[in-house]
């Protein structure tokens, strides 16, 4: 019988976070730029020094979520397209001059004595803090905390303090806009056109106010900054008038420094968009600033107040401070990306956010996020489905123009709901432009699929599954049932010509097409995603289920070549059963790819056989095992059910030996890899499981991708990590008819708790070393279903129960999905 059961006093859990750097080093300032942004879900501003311009040490960049421009390029006489994040007018510079100086403030043109700048976790905000002595041997504190409210949207800020600690003297401050920015960040990218607005307007519409409107390349939109720059403890003895240059706009001040004394500036900024308006952009900017606190305190005092409920949901704590503070900083920049912001926009989740690595653009990487914030914050999986459900014409159309009925997701989306993959890649090795062919990753709509699901079957809503879910999982089963080909002589159907996740296999060697055929992990979603769509008709009203597959023109004999399709799906096996990345791939070459990146100082290997004339397509290499991509998300006994479902046998053994073929050939490559890794061998071999697991702690360490963070942060790692955590580890699935717990703990997971909420109500899970519980709410309005290993239970509200974290076996069927 469950028992009421509280943590033992023993169990000191840290729900912390700690990222601080105490040195300053040019080498590593563009990486901790992103490390130390600050979001809201709308505006994303990496933490470049506001006295610091771009220069290759420092990068400041401001985006607002799908704020996307149109890019047209002409390379090397061809013409290439896509929808990238704009790098938006420049808020920050607050440019220093002291004791009639001629020269500009700089940390390089200054000798540093002190300085530190770190997140400051209680209260979601960044500072800086500075001792700087210049050529004359004076000595100039300067303290910075920055924000970006999590209460107003639109509004990002900052204060400045200079104490001038043994010298009197005047100083100059000049603030302002700066609309001449660049998107400049990646080197891959510079080829391609690098600028994504117009400047329409520059005015001061007050004495204390200055306005930049500009206009985006190709969408049409129009964004708005509208600042605010204030000082306290001195009176500006001259103030200059709206001084403008170029595409800039700036207020100067001149005013006393006492010795020992300090004087604040505080910058407010705010930055509105609109579809096409550009009065409408300039006054949502100008009414957002308006209303917005005169002080610093207070703006920072009402964003805290918004950040401590988002923070009381995470619900995830540990012992070990190392795993704490993981938790605490992956879930704080999935909720600067993603916000209850977020749900106005009609924005998606970016790969590596609002930044401009892979320009912004959405990809699968949802799909990592989904777990945590189904559980946490259902609202926002509730708007990214609804961002994939309002581009689901868009993907009829592409759908179409491949000849074939339903929805083709693009495996690139940005404003349009366009495949938006650029056809040309940068290898900076070699200098050449590469053929980029990883649009044929078809699986993103599986993915989709998955997210549906799950997000119905955790939280319950039914009317999201009746009014939106359903006819998107439909037409994502209506095109995966078109697309595969059927083999008459085998009885078989297959999806040939496409990629995988693994995008070292673009074609294979010396073929006239791109695309592999029979890929493991895009068979198997597929015939999943099938399965999936027939119980969602199953489960509509009967109303709805009629008016659906009228609207769709779904009829019995599509049905049934649907179910068809789901049990006579192709895999492709070799050797003893080992279960093939894709037909063909035991005739690649051999390659071993840590011998290979040791011999070229991991350099990427798909590159570096490009600046040698090779391609990867030729080696038996993986930049990302597909068949471990199978095990995270579906687990081994759910692989295993599929594999019989199509009429493979994927036993136990073959698990293994097709896990330790693949790892020896993958190169990790991926920001995913890790993550992936160390899901699927949670319960295969969980040493190994938890050495990958350590390295999603730091993803920005990722020798794979040291120089990555500068671009972007690795979001769907983040959560990757949070998600192994929860779904592997501490084994929590919820489904419809129950919570499940299929807990597999690694010998190094110390105690651990998180809460979620889901369709039974509110939960807290701990494992405390020693056992594993599952809490109840008292407030819950219902018992609890609850299966696990020994059967199932009830929950009643207010009450525990208790199980040992002996992983099952790898194929142990008594948790179906």
């Amino acid at each position: 019988m469950p028992v009421p059961t509280e943590v033992p006093p023993t169990m000191v859990l840290h729900p912390s976070l700690d990222i601080s750097f105490d040195r300053y080093e040019p080498e590593e300032e563009v990486s901790r730029e992103s490390l130390l942004a600050l979001g809201n879900g709308v505006l994303f501003v990496r933490a470049c020094a506001p006295w610091a311009f771009a220069d290759g040490t420092h990068y400041p960049g401001t985006y607002r979520a799908g704020c996307y421009a149109r890019v047209v390029s002409l390379v090397e006489g061809e013409r290439d397209e896509t929808e990238s994040l704009a790098n938006l007018p420049n808020w920050l510079p607050l440019n220093l001059r002291f004791g009639g100086e001629t020269e500009w403030f700089s940390l390089e043109a200054f000798e540093l004595l002190e300085y530190r700048h770190a997140l400051e976790a209680r209260r979601n905000t960044a500072c800086r803090a500075v001792l700087a002595r210049d050529r004359l041997g004076r000595r100039t504190r300067l303290r910075e905390r920055r924000l970006v409210s999590m209460a107003r949207p639109e509004i990002a800020a900052l204060r400045l303090e200079i104490t001038a600690e043994d010298w009197s003297g005047e100083a100059e401050i000049r603030s302002g806009v700066d609309g001449g920015v660049i998107n400049d960040r990646i080197g891959r990218y510079r080829p391609f056109s690098r600028r994504r607005f117009e400047v329409l307007r520059r005015e001061a519409p007050d004495e204390e106010t200055l306005l930049l409107v500009v206009r985006l390349h190709g969408t049409g939109g129009v964004v708005a900054v509208a600042l605010r720059t204030r000082l306290e403890g001195a009176a500006p003895r001259d103030r200059g008038a709206a001084a403008t240059g170029g595409a800039s706009i700036a207020d100067r001040f001149r005013c006393a420094l006492e010795r020992g004394g300090t004087i604040a500036v505080e910058k407010t900024a705010a930055i509105a968009a609109h579809p096409e308006a550009e009065g409408e952009a300039a006054a949502a900017a100008l009414a957002a600033l308006r209303a917005a606190p005169l002080r610093f305190a207070a703006l920072e005092e009402e964003h805290v107040a918004a950040w401590r409920p988002l923070r009381d949901r995470i619900g995830v704590s540990a012992e070990a401070r190392e795993l704490s503070d993981a938790a605490a900083y992956h879930s704080f920049h999935l909720l600067q990306t993603v916000s209850p912001h977020s749900a106005a926009l009609d924005a998606g989740f970016p790969a590596r956010g609002w930044q401009e690595a892979y320009h912004g653009q959405i990809f699968w990487d949802e799909l990592f996020v989904f777990p945590f914030l189904d559980l946490r914050f259902p609202e926002l999986a509730r708007a990214l489905l609804m961002y994939r459900r309002r581009r689901l014409d868009a993907a009829r159309q592409e759908a179409r123009a491949h000849g074939l009925p339903g929805a083709l997701f693009p495996w690139r989306s940005a404003a349009s709901g366009r495949e938006v993959t650029p056809r040309l890649q940068l290898n900076p090795l070699s200098g050449r432009l590469m053929r980029d062919h990883t649009h044929l990753q078809w699986h993103s709509g599986a993915a989709i699929a998955c997210n549906i699901w799950h997000h119905w079957a955790a939280t319950g809503d039914g009317a999201f599954l009746e009014e939106h879910g359903a006819e998107m999982l439909l037409e994502i089963a209506r095109l995966f049932a078109a697309a595969a080909r059927h083999d008459a002589a085998e009885d078989r159907y297959d999806l040939r010509g496409i990629v995988g996740p693994d995008e070292y296999h673009n074609a294979y060697p010396g073929a006239d097409r791109p695309g592999v055929d029979t890929n493991a992990y895009t068979n198997v979603m597929a015939a999943w995603t099938l399965c999936r769509a027939l119980e969602a008709l199953d489960l509509l009203p009967p109303r709805s289920r009629t008016a659906l597959r009228r609207r769709l023109d779904l009829g019995e004999e599509e049905l049934a070549l649907w179910d068809r399709v789901s049990r006579r799906m192709r895999l492709a096996f070799y050797g003893e059963g080992i279960l093939s990345q894709f037909a063909g791939f035991e005739r690649l070459e051999e390659m071993d790819p840590g011998e290979f990146s040791r011999r070229h100082r991991g350099k990427r290997i798909d590159w570096l056989l490009e600046a040698r004339g090779e391609t990867a397509d030729a080696y038996q290499v993986i930049k990302q095992p597909d068949t471990m991509m199978l095990l995270y998300l579906l687990g081994p006994e759910e692989l295993s059910a599929m594999a019989a479902r199509l009429g493979y046998a994927l036993t136990e053994e073959r698990i293994r030996a097709t896990v330790a073929h693949d790892l020896a050939r993958t190169a990790h490559a991926s920001s995913l890899s890790q993550a992936v890794c160390a899901g699927a061998l949670a319960r295969l071999d969980p040493a190994a499981s938890w050495a990958f697991f350590q390295e999603t702690l730091h993803p920005s360490d990722d020798p794979a991708t040291h120089s990555a963070a500068a671009e972007g942060l690795h979001l769907g790692t983040m959560a990757g990590m949070l998600d192994v955590l929860q779904r592997h580890y501490l084994g929590l699935r919820v489904q419809a008819d129950a919570i499940r717990l299929q807990p597999a703990i690694p010998p190094g997971l110390g105690p651990v708790r998180l809460g979620f909420r889901c369709r039974f109500g509110g939960f807290a899970l701990a494992w405390t070393g020693a056992e594993l519980r599952l809490e109840a709410e008292a407030g819950n309005r219902q018992p609890a279903p609850v299966a696990h290993r020994g059967g199932e239970e009830v929950l009643p509200p207010g009450g525990a129960m208790r199980l040992d974290g002996r992983a099952s076996s790898a194929t142990d069927r008594t948790h179906p999905s």
